[in-house]
């Protein structure tokens, strides 16, 4: 059950991308081991394990419990191997690289587990180290390392395989195409995601992209999903607001962002803004003012292709 639904958001995503726009051209399938760094490369360190290599099937063998958010982001295969300093098991350093099948698959993986406050590192399109888990992506590959502690030996060898790993991508460091829409203005940085499905938490939304807006102090979560077509974002526009009536308050109106929409209040999201436009589906909501909430949403579906 944990694969098919894993599959089943994961075709989501393939949804997504393909109604954003290209991203970078597909390339060969990516040859993760020979972007493992060899051990030779540094001084006193061995293979303490593997190669290991895992498919949608097995990968479940390796993240008990955590397979699912992977196959939902598109994961195709991984290479996991593991790094010892001299005969000390617990001076380890753990690489693993998932190919994802596309950049939105590794970005969205990424950008899952970073937060705003990170302080990026020119690995691949884009790295962080936070303690002594470090990771990036590049194309459709997402790069994870971690090591066994702090010490300084160990945190410098970690940093070492990332950055090794990253240098052996092919292609230039570009964002997915699907982010170009969101506005420049107020946008915090890093704050961008890729949901695979159940966009706001439900059933009934695909997947889509939220971000984070910030003026003067104040902040919304903008959000926005490609349905597909004009009829089935008209029935999930309806769905929700549906949904936000039963829960708040939904003022009548009538809005001139794209195709019309809704201003709402409820006691999870708190006041915002719903708009189909098209084929897609967009809100904000949060504690910017309306002016300015609606600025940015406006912004935003002017940057939505039709």
């Amino acid at each position: 059950m944990e694969a098919f639904r894993g599959r089943a958001a994961a075709l989501a995503l393939v949804v997504l991308a393909a109604c954003a726009g290209p991203d970078a051209p597909p390339g060969p399938t990516p040859d993760l081991a020979a972007l493992l760094p060899p051990a030779a490369e540094f001084a006193g360190w061995t293979v303490d394990e593997g190669p290991d290599r895992y498919v949608p099937d097995t990968l479940y063998e390796y993240l008990d419990g955590g397979a699912d958010r992977y196959l939902a982001h598109g994961f195709k295969r991984l290479v996991h191997v593991r790094y010892r300093l001299g005969d000390d098991p617990a001076a380890c350093v753990t690489l693993d690289l998932y190919d994802m099948g596309g950049p939105l698959g590794a970005f969205g993986i990424y950008s899952a587990a970073r937060t705003p406050a990170v302080e990026p590192r020119p690995w691949g399109d884009e790295g962080y180290r936070t303690g002594s888990i470090a990771a990036a992506w590049k194309g459709p590959i997402y790069i994870h390392g971690e090591a066994d502690d702090e010490r300084p030996e160990l945190i410098e060898m970690l940093e070492g395989l990332v950055a090794g790993a990253c240098s052996g991508i092919e292609g230039e460091a570009s964002p997915p195409s699907v982010l170009k829409a969101l506005p420049s203005r107020g946008l915090v940085a890093r704050s961008e995601r890729v949901v695979p499905s159940d966009l706001l938490g439900h059933a009934f939304l695909p997947g889509g992209v939220v971000a984070v807006y910030e003026l003067d102090g104040r902040r919304s979560e903008l959000f926005f999903s490609d349905i597909g077509d004009e009829e089935a974002a008209t029935r999930a526009f309806e769905a929700l607001v549906a949904h936000l009536a039963r829960r708040g308050i939904v003022e009548d109106g009538t809005l001139s962002i794209g195709d019309g929409g809704i201003r709402y209040a409820e006691p999870t999201l708190g006041e915002g803004t719903v708009v189909r436009s098209g084929r897609h589906l967009a809100g904000i909501h949060g504690g910017l003012g309306p002016a300015d909430r609606e600025a940015i949403l406006a912004e935003l579906v002017r940057g939505l292709p039709p």
